[in-house]
């Protein structure tokens, strides 16, 4: 029983702490250094989670602040009983309404409607706070684009150190061979 235990002491040990640096042929960079794309990817993913547990706590909120709203409704205007005569008549009452200011809608003829309504009110510092908040967005898809690209470049200079360092290794064991065979001649 305790080879068991130990053996699973030591699956556990190896989920904490850092990770263990990677046997390169290339020397450790010290400092800040490039993210990579599982950086990148968990950045997202975790701005991503943010978003949606506060749209989820801002539902919870209204759906509570509507429960609370319509208990106070009751509380001050109680309904009559469902299926009851009354309830049937405050139906008809409250539909009849309906059909009658839809239908005075529409001999009413269209509204006026001001030019601060349909063009904008806000003048022009919302408009030039508007282009600013759009220009801010586009930098930071920049950046984040730049980032990617990044990324990209530096997993590639690593495999590309790698296949050298690699073909390298299997040129020194070629030439090696070359010598055994033929001598170490000039």
């Amino acid at each position: 029983m305790s080879g068991n235990k130990s053996q699973s002491d030591s699956e556990d040990n190896d989920d904490f702490g850092p990770r263990p640096p990677k046997h390169s042929s290339q020397s450790q960079r010290l400092g800040v250094t490039v993210p990579t794309l599982e950086d990148l990817e968990l950045r997202r993913e975790e701005v991503r989670e943010d978003a949606l547990a506060h749209r989820d706590d801002i539902r919870y909120e209204r759906k509570q602040d509507r429960k609370v709203q319509k208990e106070r409704m009751e509380e001050l205007v109680p309904r009559t009983d469902p299926g009851s005569r009354e309830r049937q008549l405050e139906k008809r009452a409250a539909v009849s309404s309906v059909h009658a200011s839809f239908k005075e809608g529409k001999d009413a003829g269209t509204e006026e409607v001001g030019e601060g309504t349909l063009m904008g009110d806000d003048g022009v510092d919302s408009y030039k706070a508007k282009v600013k908040a759009e220009q801010k967005k586009k930098s930071e898809r920049e950046i984040r684009k730049e980032e990617l690209w990044r990324a990209r470049a530096e997993e590639r200079e690593e495999r590309l150190a790698e296949h050298r360092a690699k073909e390298d290794k299997t040129m020194e064991m070629l030439r090696a061979i070359a010598e055994q065979r033929f001598g170490g001649g000039a």
